[in-house]
């Protein structure tokens, strides 16, 4: 069968740049390995009626993507997206019982962090003015091609205020808030959010994602899709069938077929049939595994690939549906009104030796810090009535003390028994009267659930600074294309941005518009 367009995975970033295809007017196909499209945005139920986000939750960087921004495939306007905006994107809940939100509005959240210390109230105005300021310039970039590294660093080189923010890449999250601000309470609650994004505290060259942080807190705030992060999947969805799409689930692909003059011209599955793309096709394959599908491709290319650096630590995660909802050790009742809880220890020396401990493949023990969401609080489609869903996620080592991925499975009753022992110091009763149901999902399970997680790396490849912009995932592959192969086309979470749910395959489809003679612009202002 032909097509103008086939799109190998149906992840979102996948089905993004089909979704724009189909809106040009091209015949588009998605295919699908599994029996349900999502990828690492996926919402299922823990028991009948409990709705969790199984990766992808809190939606952020992807509300300042024009394509959800300017609702440029109408979305929200025809296809049913809808986000709620909580009053408190988040808050730190501390193991003593005090507790620090960040507020959508800067002066709630300066006046918040002023119980804490009026000098670093005073900081967070001065900083948070920088970062809105700045926002605009860093969002400008996230959702087109990356400028190559070396032309990103000489273009912010030519002014002071450039200078400044090349200083903070260079250095690391902890770096740039220690500079800023003075009680240990501050620098933890802005510290934990940026490890969200699997990056250590001291990892040098991820200090600008501090600015970027706070910038985006106040800009765009942190959003819930209402009725599970899938809803963005399923109006992507809506979209490309309501333009004449096909999506095919249950459609495996093991093979690109390539014309004489090594182009790809289609796909094969692993039933026998061929699907040919007169246009391009589209594909989440990982750099690691580039070599499995192009083997003839330059072996610098591949080499280059295949030292893709993955992060230093995984994910555990665990999924609960109860019968009522979790009780914080918080007299001010602010924890359960965040849409994301970080629970954190008094003294950041605590923290920053647990991700010490990651460093060296070992599990902390006690662990001492979880991010915790329990979105039936603010979207009552998520449970039944006066029924709740809790979500727990801590960090550990992919490969736990050098006895490879798979140990995990051994470890299965050892992790789950100590993240219930190890929150009890910041909730009442996670126990076994209070829960119905549950999922755990330990770093070899969200490596199983997508061929994007390696070694358990939710956001597909280490945000390290050379890892990022224009090099990312490697300056022969941060182009969306793979060098001498024609006609085949980059997405996934390792390209620019990085970061997981981030929409940036719109960049992809800017790519091949441009290279089959087609104006973007007027495709999106339709």
């Amino acid at each position: 069968m032909d097509y103008d367009v086939i799109s190998v995975g149906a992840g979102h970033h996948g089905l993004v740049v089909a979704a724009y295809m189909a809106k040009a007017g091209k015949k588009v196909l998605v295919l699908e390995r599994n029996a349900h499209i999502g990828g690492g945005c996926v919402t299922k139920e823990v028991a009948p009626g409990f709705l969790f986000d199984e990766h992808s939750t809190a939606h952020q960087v992807i509300l300042s993507n024009p394509l959800i921004k300017n609702d440029e495939l109408g979305l929200k306007a025809k296809f049913g997206l809808d986000y709620i905006y909580p009053a408190i994107p988040f808050a730190s809940l501390f193991d003593d019982g005090s507790i620090l939100p960040s507020y959508f509005d800067v002066e709630e959240t300066a006046r918040a962090i002023g119980e804490f210390s009026p000098t670093d109230a005073d900081a967070y105005r001065r900083f948070s003015e920088m970062a809105v300021r700045i926002f605009p310039m860093m969002e400008g970039g996230l959702f087109a091609p990356a400028v190559p590294l070396g032309a990103m660093i000489s273009m912010m080189g030519q002014s002071a205020e450039g200078g400044e923010l090349l200083l903070m890449s260079f250095k690391s999250g902890l770096d740039i808030v220690s500079e800023w601000f003075q009680h240990e309470k501050v620098r933890m609650h802005f510290v934990k959010l940026m490890t969200e994004n699997l990056q250590t505290p001291d990892e040098k060259g991820t200090g600008l994602g501090a600015l970027a942080m706070v910038g985006a807190a106040h800009v765009t705030g942190l959003a819930l899709p209402r009725g599970g992060s899938a809803k963005l999947v399923d109006a992507l969805a809506r979209c490309i069938i309501h333009y004449g799409g096909t999506i095919l689930t249950s459609a495996d692909v093991d093979a690109f077929v390539r014309d004489t003059s090594g182009r790809v011209t289609g796909v094969g599955t692993v039933d026998g049939r061929r699907f040919n793309a007169r246009g391009g096709v589209v594909g989440a394959i990982h750099p690691h595994h580039l070599r499995r599908y192009f083997p003839d491709v330059d072996p610098g290319v591949l080499d280059r690939a295949e030292r893709v650096e993955m992060a230093t630590y995984s994910s555990l995660a665990m999924h609960f549906a109860l019968h009522e909802p979790i009780r914080f050790r918080d007299e001010s009742g602010l924890a359960s009104k965040a849409l994301l809880t970080e629970l954190l220890p008094s003294n950041l020396e605590t923290l920053r030796r647990a991700f010490d401990e990651y460093r060296y493949s070992r599990l902390p023990d006690p662990i001492p810090h979880f991010g915790v969401t329990q979105h039936a609080r603010h979207d009552s489609s998520r449970a039944p009535a006066d029924k709740s869903i809790f979500s727990v996620l801590t960090f550990a080592p992919y490969d736990i003390e050098g006895h490879g991925g798979d140990h995990w499975d051994d470890l299965r009753e050892m992790w789950t028994n100590r993240v219930l022992r190890d929150i009890k110091p910041w909730v009442t009763n996670l126990d076994a009267q209070n829960i119905i149901a549950s999922n755990h999902y330990s770093p070899r399970d969200l490596e199983r659930s997508s061929s994007s997680f390696v070694r358990g790396d939710i956001h597909g490849a280490a945000p390290f600074f050379h890892q990022m912009n224009g090099n990312r995932p490697t300056p022969d592959l941060a182009h969306y294309r793979i060098p001498g192969v024609e006609g085949f086309y980059l997405v996934g979470p390792f390209m620019h941005p990085g970061a997981g749910l981030t929409g940036a395959s719109r960049a992809t489809a800017m790519i091949m518009m441009d290279d089959m003679r087609m104006d973007f612009g007027k495709v999106v202002a339709k």
